[in-house]
């Protein structure tokens, strides 16, 4: 699993206190602001959701100062607020997934330039999830870890599927039919001597201590014996 849930971007304000940027003074930053090359590049959906808002921000609306926003609903009911875009490339209602384009980067709204404002909210209603105090919303590259390490989890132990059974069950018994082949050649490359070698293993007692060899070890024997011996093969009809 990815440590950096952001990578791709920098991040240039973190969540938490800072001093605002425009208003100056001690303010909780209730996202994280990214920033990617170029100034208007893609920005992607960091988890699958519906999108709730897609939209300018205005004053009231849980997204004032927010300019160009997307608001994506997850599996939680958790909101995550992608905002100051330069263009957004979703509707309401869509179903988007982890990875999906969303928009482009920009500076829209109160902004001093070109970022994404990323923020995840712990509701999506009323003023989609919108609270003074940093109490309604998480730190959002802890959020998308866990969420991140959950989902690898279900897809590590995500059942198989009737046919994914069916060519499991098939490959096993393919592996078995090797495996029993491959049993059988090494039992024949060790076998004992056939009849037909004896008078040739006699023969060659004194050189031999192991009655046991492979197929072709006995037809050398008796081929080496027959040239020594000047023995011919009897003739059937």
């Amino acid at each position: 699993m990815n440590a950096n849930p952001f990578e791709g971007y920098r991040i240039t304000s973190s969540f938490g206190y800072r001093i605002h940027p425009i208003h100056g003074g001690q303010t909780f930053h209730r996202g994280v602001d990214l920033v990617t090359e170029p100034w208007n590049g893609p920005v992607y959906a960091f988890l699958d959701g519906s999108v709730r808002f897609a939209s300018e921000g205005q004053t009231g609306s849980g997204f004032g100062g927010y300019g160009l926003t997307v608001a994506l609903e997850d599996h939680r009911g958790y909101l995550h607020c992608y905002g100051h875009l330069s263009q957004i490339a979703v509707k309401v209602g869509q179903r988007v997934r982890k990875g999906q384009l969303i928009g482009y980067q920009g500076s829209t709204g109160q902004s001093t330039g070109p970022h994404v404002h990323y923020e995840v909210r712990k509701t999506s209603s009323p003023s989609y999830g919108y609270t003074s105090s940093e109490k309604g919303v998480v730190e959002p590259g802890a959020y998308l870890l866990k969420e991140y390490g959950i989902m690898a989890q279900e897809q590590e132990g995500q059942p198989m599927t009737s046919e994914e059974k069916r060519m499991f069950t098939l490959m096993q018994k393919q592996l078995e039919l090797q495996g029993g082949w491959i049993q059988e050649q090494k039992r024949l490359s060790n076998m004992s001597c056939p009849d037909w070698a004896q008078e040739a293993l006699t023969y060659y007692r004194p050189y031999i201590k192991d009655d046991t060899g492979s197929y072709d070890f006995w037809r050398m024997l008796v081929i080496m014996y027959r040239k020594e011996t000047g023995k011919q093969v009897e003739e059937t009809d």
